[in-house]
């Protein structure tokens, strides 16, 4: 199918989702900050409809970049790495279950088990055997899990920010616990949205993309239906003590991968200890400590960020 046509018929299925209409033109508009036009589409997954955004050269001999968010909006998260990348590289952003554009998930496990395998399945309906990962807080949990189960397929690695080395995590996040607390937490607002994001995910919130990142989050989370999947998502990630699964020794030495792991030197989600402890572990990784940046490091410092990744990515 043209690309052209790809596009709108993606409109179209966009459109018909609850919210979605909304979702797709916040995205749109996130896109458009990073010089880029709408390039993407949706494939089934497991009886799932999922969204992705796909950009740049498919004759090139290095493989695809797959990157997968953490547990925000969705793939618009990387619109600025995506213009990076995609000069060069193949670049697939996708949008896990109960984000972006994707259907909303029932959780009956660990969501990073879950996450993983699902990422393993996009590939096989996607048509690809190999990619370089990228993922971002609860996106790294899932494509450093990929990559230990199927080293086979991931070529390079790069963990931002991830998700699993370590219990920590803000007690607000624990809350989620408590019966009535959580659901409070948990409801569309977008006053708790902005303090989340100038409290927890970034440094630099004044950044003049702000208006189309969180108006992309908002649209996001007041998908109908969205608050409950995340809170139940987020009760099975989390206990009381913290992130409920932590990567073990035996567990990092067993990457087989390259691994870049980035970090925000001020990350008050998961601290830089964590990244030392997944750089110290996993046999071949460097580490790259981003200074005055947050959580979401590529956000605060997007120039440097891009650079780190550009040629990791695109090197031997």
């Amino acid at each position: 199918m043209p690309d052209e046509a790809k596009t709108e018929v993606t409109k179209v299925i966009a459109r018909s989702i609850p919210g979605g209409e909304v979702v797709y033109d916040a995205l749109e508009a996130l896109l458009a900050r990073a010089g880029l036009e709408y390039s993407g589409g949706f494939i089934e997954v497991d009886g799932y409809r999922v969204h992705y955004l796909d950009y740049g050269p498919r004759d090139t001999e290095l493989p695809p970049i797959v990157l997968m968010h953490g547990a925000g909006p969705g793939s618009g998260n990387w619109y600025a790495q995506i213009a990076a990348l995609q000069e060069k590289r193949r670049v697939i952003a996708l949008d896990g279950p109960m984000f972006g554009l994707s259907d909303l998930a029932e959780l009956k496990e660990h969501p990073t088990a879950f996450g993983a395998r699902f990422l393993v399945r996009f590939l096989d309906e996607m048509g690809i055997d190999q990619v370089d990962f990228a993922g971002l807080s609860f996106g790294g949990a899932l494509v450093l899990t990929a990559a230990i189960d199927h080293p086979e397929r991931v070529r390079k690695l790069v963990l931002v920010d991830s998700a699993g080395f370590g219990r920590g995590i803000p007690f607000a996040w624990r809350l989620v616990h408590a019966p009535w607390l959580g659901t409070v937490l948990f409801k569309p607002s977008r006053f708790i949205r902005d303090r989340v994001f100038e409290k927890w995910e970034v440094r630099n919130p004044e950044r003049p993309d702000r208006d189309a990142y969180t108006g992309y989050s908002y649209a996001v989370r007041v998908r109908p239906g969205r608050s409950d999947a995340m809170k139940d998502g987020m009760k099975r990630f989390t206990s009381w003590l913290g992130q409920r699964k932590r990567f073990s020794v035996r567990d990092l030495r067993q990457v087989t991968a390259s691994t870049l792991v980035m970090w925000g030197d001020d990350d008050q989600i998961f601290p830089v200890s964590h990244g030392e402890r997944a750089a110290r572990l996993i046999p071949q990784a460097i580490l790259e400590v981003i200074p005055d940046a947050g959580h979401v490091c590529f956000w605060d410092q997007p120039e440097l960020a891009n650079a780190f990744l550009v040629e990791f990515l695109n090197g031997d």
